[in-house]
C-alpha cells in the first residue's frame, strides 16, 4: 500500500510538472515559471529539492547533455523499455531533457577517466549550473560536482560520473549497447554508493 501511495505522489507530480512545462514553453508573452518545492519524504533523501522548475524531462533540447546555464536542476526521473523483459518499463535517472543516463559501475582502484575513444560513446554529463546539482523529484541518493580530464565540471549520482550514450537520439531512448556484466548500467535512482 505505501508503495502505491508513494507511488501516485511520484506520478502526480511528475504531471504537474509536465503541465507547467506545457504552460511555459506556450511561448506567450508575460509568462514567469513558478518556482516549486517538493515536500514528499522518502525514507533515505539526502537531496533538497527548493529550486524554480519549469521545465520537464520530455522537452527536446539542441544540446541534450548541456543543462541550461541558468539552472541547477540537471536531473529528472524517467523510464525505459527493458532490454531483458518485453513490456517492462524500467526507472532511471534522465537529464531535464529527458535524454537517459548511464553510470560506469567499475572504475578501479586508480579511478576511471573517459578518455576520446570512451567519448565517441559516452558523453559525460556536463554541468553549467549554479551552486549544486539538483533535480526535478527527490531523490533517494546525493547528486554531487566532479571533474572529468578535460576539467570540465560533472554530474555524478552517489559517486558515479553520469553519462549520456551517443545511440540515444530521441528523450526516452535506451539505445546504448549494455550486456550482461557490462561495466556500463542505467543510472538508477537506487543504485548503491560508488567507489
Amino acid at each position: 500500500m505505501r508503495f502505491k501511495n508513494v507511488a501516485f505522489h511520484l506520478l502526480l507530480a511528475l504531471l504537474l510538472t509536465g503541465l507547467l512545462a506545457a504552460c511555459d514553453s506556450s511561448g506567450t508573452a508575460g509568462s514567469v515559471s513558478t518556482p516549486t518545492t517538493t515536500n514528499e519524504s522518502t525514507p533515505t533523501t539526502t537531496l533538497e529539492v527548493n529550486t524554480p522548475t519549469a521545465t520537464s524531462g520530455n522537452t527536446p533540447a539542441a544540446t541534450p547533455t548541456q543543462p541550461e546555464s541558468d539552472s541547477s536542476v540537471v536531473v529528472s526521473v524517467g523510464k525505459v523499455p527493458s532490454h531483458q523483459a518485453v513490456g517492462v518499463m524500467m526507472t532511471t535517472l534522465t537529464t531535464r531533457q529527458g535524454m537517459t543516463l548511464y553510470i560506469r559501475k567499475w572504475r578501479g582502484a586508480s579511478g576511471f577517466t573517459c578518455d576520446a575513444e570512451c567519448r565517441k560513446t559516452w558523453t559525460p554529463y556536463a554541468y553549467h549550473g549554479q551552486g549544486q546539482p539538483t533535480s526535478t523529484t527527490r531523490l533517494p541518493g546525493k547528486l554531487s560536482l566532479g571533474t572529468d580530464e578535460q576539467e570540465g565540471t560533472v554530474v555524478l549520482y552517489q559517486g558515479y560520473y553520469l553519462f549520456t550514450n551517443v545511440n540515444d537520439k530521441a528523450p526516452g531512448d535506451f539505445k546504448a549497447p549494455l550486456a550482461d556484466n557490462s561495466v556500463w548500467d542505467l543510472a538508477t535512482p537506487d543504485v548503491p554508493t560508488g567507489l
